[in-house]
């Protein structure tokens, strides 16, 4: 119960600060499939190899619409004691629909990971390849806290063939494109995470190195700024079979409006789920979603619009697929 009124503390918290609300670049209505997606220091909370797949595409039926598109990996590693499993049978009856597994708590982890993700807008894209390392630690019997790290490459840039001149004969245009409009830098995002077996919290910074924006030598006015994420998450076991999960994510970066979501999972068997959320000002998103197959996950939302740009069709498709490994016991007794 401690737990509960803690996550109803931090949700007052965070509701306080959202008078200013928009969308963020890089945002994901099923966060809480993956969090490891907006903090490193979310990864390896089970005892497994978890590696997802997501796609994300805004403002259907415009051309040059936002889209998403993401690969993850994570996984706590053996370092030091050669004897300690860091996977887990978690589905030891091989149901076909299974149950997810818990955080895995009472122990120190090292756990690494990996994200490849790319954004479209328009004529821009932005691609980028992130390595990531975690530390874990006890903080109580029943607690843990991480911090991680991941770092990497990020190329951003104009695809030309999408760009609509006035004037179609500009020649100082061909000459700027025909040199690749383009950039390439390195850079840092940190996180920090408390968790249970029934809750978690994390707060993370993306983008930490504030690289200017520089095409083709060209120095620009513009920063890739950094964004700041408030994430938490907590269930509450209403019956023996249905699970509430109330969760948030609270986006910000400067001189941009923040973007607060809010919503709740409805899981049942902890096998399939429900989600209805608000993202306040711009739309309400509703998903499904459900384990199969002995190790494979799948959700699917939808936006609908409530913001400003409904009259141009503010709505949005998600799909995540994510699959689940664990301890092979055929290996382990042969």
């Amino acid at each position: 119960m401690k737990s509960l009124y803690t996550f109803l503390i931090i949700w007052l918290v965070v509701l306080s600060f959202a008078p200013l609300h928009a969308q963020q670049e890089s945002h994901f209505s099923q966060y809480y499939q993956n969090p490891y997606i907006i903090n490193p220091a979310l990864g390896g909370l089970t005892r497994t190899i978890q590696m997802d797949v997501g796609y994300r595409n805004q403002w259907v039926g415009v051309e040059g619409t936002p889209q998403t598109f993401y690969i993850t990996g994570h996984s706590e590693i053996n370092i030091g004691d050669k004897k300690r499993d860091v996977l887990e049978d978690f589905n030891p009856n091989g149901e076909s629909v299974f149950a997810m597994p818990t955080n895995s708590i009472g122990r120190n982890k090292h756990v690494v990971g990996g994200r490849i993700l790319s954004d479209w807008i328009g004529p821009f894209n932005k691609s980028s390849i992130m390595a990531s390392y975690a530390y874990h630690i006890r903080f109580s019997r029943a607690h843990m806290m991480s911090a991680g790290l991941s770092a990497g490459w990020t190329n951003f840039g104009i695809n030309s063939s999408k760009v609509i001149l006035v004037d179609q004969d500009d020649a100082e245009y061909d000459n700027f494109f025909g040199r690749n409009a383009n950039q390439n830098i390195f850079d840092i995002n940190l996180g920090i995470a408390y968790y249970a077996e029934n809750f978690q919290f994390g707060f993370s910074s993306a983008q930490l190195l504030q690289n200017n924006v520089q095409l083709d030598q060209i120095m620009t006015q513009n920063n890739h700024f950094r964004h700041f994420y408030w994430y938490g998450m907590y269930q509450h076991e209403a019956t023996d079979e249905f699970i509430l999960e109330p969760h948030f994510l609270l986006q910000t970066a400067r001189n941009i409006p923040m973007s607060l979501n809010i919503g709740t999972r409805i899981l049942f068997e902890r096998k399939y789920w429900a989600n209805v959320a608000y993202r306040l000002g711009d739309a309400i998103n509703v998903g499904i979603g459900l384990n199969f197959g002995s190790k494979l996950r799948f959700g699917y939302s939808y936006d609908f619009g409530t913001g400003p740009f409904q009259v141009i069709t503010n709505n949005a498709h998600e799909l995540h697929l994510g699959i689940l490994i664990g301890k092979n016991k055929s290996i382990e007794t042969n």
